[in-house]
């Protein structure tokens, strides 16, 4: 790809950390200071991360890893220095012919499982994480349905929660089941969905939980794929949500997108999409450059 091409469509997701507690974003209703993942890859993007676990001096992420000249996208395991938050090591967990994305982890009876997106397969499974090889094993049809970034929250002992955006309006009318276990069988709440707006419904991240009250991170969807986050205040009795605040990027480098938050010990991880040539590509876009390239095409024409 040409330097002119890729300042005009060169971009890229990576993921970042802040040392934030749910309780914290709530407050502050924004996020601090982010530090970007570095890594030595040129050819691909990382995104959708959760967090696996954080040591004394790691931290280890499961990623959606997309390849530019190699889709579709496969799930991978990242172990990162945890103060320079340079990549360290990289698995892969699973490929598959068809697109896996948003590997959202769960954990129950000291497993840990992972249920990645395949919307294109038209299935949902439930995966064990096999610690010693690095693998996603086992899996285990959950839901038969083109299902995009579940997610699943586990309410209390025999009481789960799953809501997720549906084939083909995978961008809004987030559905949300039951079930009394983790594998299942999952029982779709009503024939509606419980949010129907671009802004907010299709999920970014696993529930969390902050004074008490749940809360449902959506994608804001209404200008661009993954714009930003929607932070919902959810109620798993009645399945309903209102709007709390919005997290926009802001970053120079990931200026364009924001779609994945999560939380585990103390940590914060969230992606960040933008230019490939940060300036360049904001000044490509500017509107003074937008009047420029309308004006040379008209002369152009004559």
């Amino acid at each position: 790809m040409s330097f002119l091409r890729n300042i005009k469509n060169g971009s890229f997701w990576n993921i970042g950390f802040c040392e934030y507690t749910p309780e914290k974003l709530i407050e502050k209703k924004a996020l601090p200071q982010i530090q970007w993942m570095k890594h030595p890859y040129k050819d691909r993007f990382f995104a959708d991360p959760f967090i696996l676990k954080v040591t004394e001096t790691e931290i280890v992420v499961f990623v959606e890893e997309y390849v530019f000249d190699n889709p579709p996208g496969l799930i991978v395991e990242l172990v990162l220095d945890k103060k320079s938050k340079r990549l360290k090591e990289r698995y892969e967990l699973l490929r598959m012919p068809t697109h896996l994305s948003y590997p959202a982890i769960i954990r129950d009876n000291d497993k840990v499982m992972v249920y990645p997106e395949n919307g294109e397969s038209g299935t949902l499974n439930v995966y064990e994480y096999d610690p010693i090889n690095h693998k996603l094993v086992n899996p285990r049809l959950v839901i038969p349905e083109s299902l995009f970034d579940s997610t699943i929250c586990k309410l209390s002992e025999n009481k789960y929660i799953l809501a997720a955006t549906k084939w083909p309006d995978n961008l809004q009318d987030c559905f949300a089941y039951r079930a009394d276990s983790v594998w299942g069988p999952y029982t779709q709440v009503g024939d509606k969905p419980f949010q129907t707006s671009k802004d907010s419904a299709r999920h970014a991240g696993n529930f969390f939980k902050a004074y008490g009250q749940l809360y449902r991170p959506g994608q804001d969807c209404s200008e661009r794929y993954g714009g930003g986050i929607s932070i919902m205040e959810f109620d798993s009795t009645t399945c309903t949500e209102k709007k709390s605040f919005t997290l926009r990027p802001y970053s120079h480098n990931y200026n364009l997108g924001l779609h994945t938050i999560n939380f585990n010990e103390g940590l914060c991880v969230v992606d960040g999409y933008g230019y490939l040539y940060p300036t360049l590509g904001r000044i490509y876009a500017s509107k003074w450059m937008e009047k420029i390239r309308f004006f040379a095409k008209a002369i152009l024409r004559r």
